[in-house]
């Protein structure tokens, strides 16, 4: 009888466990609304923002101005088809299984630049200011 309730009671724990697992997967709807702003590039592109609105719309922000796209996610993945000049661009990202940093890889460079939300304790050590 107490091996029975030894096995019970492990098998609940682990069941908590893969729950409690489970649930810090899987990000809010919303996760992705709000500006993110290019903390690491390796290419040294000029330091910018995406602006995620929930309509589905967005802003590159830039000192040079701003560029319109649209985007959709779906598990990690971020697609935007930029608007720059009439010609629409698509570009994909990628988040970390956080959810807290995105990931902007250069198939020309190989390197790979990193965003996080702006309101996050990260932005504050970003090294490109």
């Amino acid at each position: 009888m107490g091996s029975r309730k030894l096995a019970v009671g492990l098998l609940l724990l682990l069941a908590s466990l893969m729950a409690g697992a489970s649930e810090r997967l899987l990000p809010k709807p919303d996760w992705l609304v709000g500006n993110w702003v290019l903390c690491e590039d390796p290419d040294n592109s000029p330091k910018d923002t995406l602006q995620f609105n929930s309509d589905g719309t967005g802003l590159v922000i830039r000192a040079k101005g701003s560029i319109e796209f649209l985007h959709k996610h779906s598990g990690q993945s971020v697609s935007l088809l930029a608007n720059a000049n009439g010609y629409a661009i698509p570009i994909e990202l990628s988040s970390s299984s956080n959810f807290d940093k995105l990931f902007l890889h250069s198939d020309k460079s190989g390197n790979t630049a990193t965003y996080v939300r702006l309101d996050s304790p990260q932005a504050s050590s970003c090294g490109i200011k």
